[in-house]
């Protein structure tokens, strides 16, 4: 798809560039030109095999907008092919009417049962010229940092409007103002695409699955708690009659509030307590051994740290009752979002521009289907691929 030049941001005019080997340097005037005389001068291949855009309830993404993807041998483009197959199969319109979903519980009903898990949410930031779009992902993984699957996602766009701050969308937007007051006001300083109800349906959906697959061992929720609502959210979940396990803060988000609380004291005990190893004799102890040695004077740094800590107890002993963590000492170094937060840095830099009419029609949620699927490509067949017939990719048709 040739997106008009006007589509593109910086970031875009670098990656196109790179990917044609062109110079990055210069105004973005100059990129724009330079980019235009590289589109003209492309060869058109005539015996190079098609290949074809992927569709669903009207949206539609052409794979070779990915710059990687266009360097593929027609056997690497196939095995990416089977991977982006199965995942468009779980793309489904929302219950509201307003967009696409993607839902996958399959990733969570083959969880071992023996190893503990947790569940990742966050929101990507895409872009924010000439329009707003965002993409909300809840993942599951575990609670050593590893096994990280897409389980949800949803993607959402707004047009700007002249009157619109780019600071409105920049995230993270935490600031002590917004931490400490309970002002309902401070929420207009974090406009969002994504509102507590949707958070909470996609939520019900994996929780749902929880519950009828009986699985204790997802044990936490983390998450920057502040800036997706998660009080809000967590009213209406516990209203449908569904369990959230503990919610924790990712602790990257964490830290960076305190240091903006200007808390280094808060910041080097959150610290001490990742890096600890708990012994299920001894984990109370060690906390308040950790924490007594606050000689601070900020007390809503503290009684944020404390907020975190305290969650801690119940989430260790749960962990304690599962055969990998059974009797033996417990890091809580994985238990946040740092693979989630590379993720969604590649995604940033990595999905080609689209119109903005594109986007709201779901085209942003199928180029991450393709991104997850480039993410996640190897030769090794997924399990939803055993049943696949290894065929040329062809375009798909509108379901």
């Amino acid at each position: 798809m040739d997106v008009p030049l006007s589509e593109f941001s910086s970031q875009d005019l670098e990656r196109e560039l790179y990917a044609r080997a062109q110079n990055t340097d210069g105004s973005k005037q100059e990129r724009f030109g330079r980019l235009m005389a590289a589109r003209q001068q492309e060869p058109q291949v005539p015996n190079r095999p098609r290949r074809g855009s992927i569709a669903k309830f009207g949206a539609r993404v052409q794979m070779e907008d990915f710059a990687e993807v266009k360097m593929f041998s027609q056997t690497e483009f196939g095995l990416l092919s089977n991977k982006v197959r199965w995942r468009l199969e779980r793309v489904r319109r929302t219950e509201d009417g307003e967009g696409l979903e993607y839902f996958h519980p399959d990733v969570l009903s083959r969880i071992d049962r023996s190893k503990t898990y947790m569940l990742n949410m966050d929101e990507f930031l895409v872009r924010q010229e000439p329009y707003i779009h965002k993409i909300f992902v809840i993942f599951v993984s575990r609670t050593c940092g590893q096994e990280h699957k897409l389980c949800y996602a949803r993607s959402l766009a707004k047009l700007r409007s002249w009157d619109e701050q780019i600071e409105e969308f920049e995230w993270p937007l935490i600031t002590t103002e917004n931490i400490t007051s309970l002002n309902v006001d401070n929420a207009e300083l974090q406009t969002t695409l994504i509102t507590p109800e949707n958070i909470a349906k996609a939520l019900s959906y994996v929780l749902g699955t929880i519950k009828d697959n009986k699985l204790e061992n997802i044990v936490a929720i983390a998450c920057d708690t502040n800036r997706l609502g998660l009080p809000a959210v967590a009213l209406l979940v516990d209203a449908s009659g569904l369990a959230m396990p503990p919610t924790l803060y990712d602790i990257y988000d964490l830290r960076s509030t305190l240091q903006n609380m200007f808390c280094s004291a808060c910041v080097r005990i959150l610290m001490r307590v990742e890096h600890e190893i708990y012994t299920k004799s001894t984990y109370g102890d060690q906390l308040c051994s950790l924490c007594s040695g606050n000689r601070t004077k900020n007390m809503n740094a503290v009684l944020l740290l404390m907020e975190y800590v305290n969650k801690l107890p119940q989430i260790l002993n749960t962990m304690w009752n599962f055969e990998e963590h059974l009797d033996k000492p417990i890091s809580l170094v994985g238990l946040n979002n740092k693979l989630l937060k590379i993720y969604g840095a590649h995604i940033k830099r990595e999905l080609p521009p689209i119109t903005f009419e594109d986007c709201a029609a779901g085209s942003g949620l199928l180029q991450l289907i393709v991104f997850d699927a480039l993410w996640c490509i190897s030769t090794e067949s997924e399990p939803e691929e055993l049943n696949l017939q290894t065929i040329a990719y062809q375009a798909a048709s509108e379901a």
